[in-house]
């Protein structure tokens, strides 16, 4: 073997274990969880609970996967949130969730929209693209909603569209 072939064949070796030095640290940087459950308390003293499926770790983020949650407000009950994916960052309990999000209340309001960030901290939550809100009476499509003020006060902006529901009893 040439002495010019040895030196490509090391720097390949050498290369070769660059590399795979790399993807040892970086996957000990992140740890999978199975089944994570966190309960806690807002800064206003009000507890809110985030469960998943499955979760990856790195840091303070936690990358979630089939996400339940659940928010308590002063004067309104609870607020629950569905998505299938999100990323909790836990020194600032804020939320990112990502595709199919539904929120509803135990007072039959539900909203759908496929993004949504929120505040645990602040009880504010941004949903953006395709929202859609419903309740008994009415329903109200937007392309952004801000719920803030412990869900008593929503925000449509971008594109609204409403629609009161008439049901017809049969009395």
């Amino acid at each position: 073997m040439t002495s010019r072939y040895k030196k490509i064949l090391i720097n390949f070796l050498i290369f070769f274990l660059i590399i795979l030095n790399f993807k040892t640290n970086a996957s000990e940087s992140t740890v999978e969880i199975k089944n994570p459950i966190f309960t806690t308390k807002g800064v206003d003293g009000n507890p809110y609970e985030i469960k998943a499926e499955k979760g990856y770790q790195n840091k303070n983020y936690l990358d979630l996967f089939v996400i339940e949650a659940k928010l308590k407000t002063t004067d309104f009950g609870w607020i629950y949130l569905q998505a299938d994916t999100g990323t909790f960052n836990q020194s600032s309990g804020e939320i990112e969730l990502n595709s199919n999000i539904i929120l509803y209340t135990e007072s039959d309001e539900k909203i759908v929209s496929d993004l949504a960030f929120v505040s645990t901290n602040d009880k504010i939550i941004i949903l953006t693209n395709n929202v859609k809100y419903q309740d008994t009476k009415i329903e109200i499509s937007a392309n952004k909603s801000i719920i803030d003020n412990d869900f008593s006060k929503i925000i449509y902006s971008g594109n609204v569209k409403s629609k009161i529901i008439n049901k017809i009893s049969n009395e």
